[in-house]
């Protein structure tokens, strides 16, 4: 049997995930693909072209063993590390609402189906806790392990709601947390103030500029289709 997250770091996820895969998603593209140096002391991520600060480290993982280490976990760093304070608002977070994943310094990863998707859900499930504009991360080690580092320079830019990427995003998101597409839905369109209608077999939510997005369920509860209703 394939391991999972818990119960209670699902439930936060559903809420946050398609909003946090639009804001990743906005951060990768403004960011690009280039080479980039982190200066965790000065907590600054630095290219040819790009200059953002606000770099915090969330954790690293290990493609040996398979395991998460938080980086206030790291004896190489320390809570008080400059680049470590900060993400202290997340283990705080994990222990208000019982979100292991958010307190134990170590996780294995090892019995999910893909530890290294794991690690990255994990990741930025734990960047949307600070409320940045989006993780990067880096091989380290030749790459035996990854780092990721949490970016709140305020300079990058907030996404905002996307009526057209809305299917794309439930879709995707569902499918990192699967066990209830409806407060999925939900979650996205609160975290954008969408008034929204629940009944039996869909959520509709209405965008400020008319746009509909409806979102229709099977039997089971599945998201069976998401379709968008532009404005008239």
């Amino acid at each position: 049997m394939s391991a999972d997250f818990s119960s209670d770091f699902q439930a936060y996820g559903r809420w946050i995930a398609a909003a946090a895969i639009q804001q990743q998603d906005l951060f990768n593209e403004v960011v690009g693909p280039g080479s980039l140096h982190a200066d965790l002391d000065a907590r600054t991520l630095t290219g040819d072209r790009t200059a953002l600060g606000g770099v915090s480290l969330l954790g690293s993982f290990s493609h040996q063993d398979n395991t998460w280490l938080w980086g206030w976990a790291n004896p190489g760093f320390g809570p008080d590390a400059p680049a470590v304070a900060p993400t202290e608002a997340i283990r705080q977070f994990g222990g208000r609402h019982g979100i292991d994943e958010f307190t134990t310094g170590s996780l294995d990863l090892s019995g999910f189906p893909q530890p290294a998707q794991a690690a990255i859900t994990l990741a930025i499930t734990a960047g949307a806790v600070l409320g940045g504009r989006g993780v990067w991360s880096t091989a380290i080690n030749e790459g035996l392990g990854h780092v990721y580092l949490h970016v709140a320079d305020e300079q990058l830019p907030l996404a905002g709601f996307d009526a057209i990427a809305a299917p794309r995003l439930l879709m995707t998101a569902v499918s990192v947390f699967p066990s209830d597409h409806r407060q999925v839905v939900r979650g996205y369109f609160q975290h954008f103030g969408l008034q929204y209608d629940e009944g039996p077999d869909a959520i509709r939510g209405t965008a400020p500029n008319g746009s509909v997005v409806l979102a229709s369920f099977d039997d089971l509860g599945r998201i069976g289709n998401v379709s968008v209703e532009p404005t008239v």
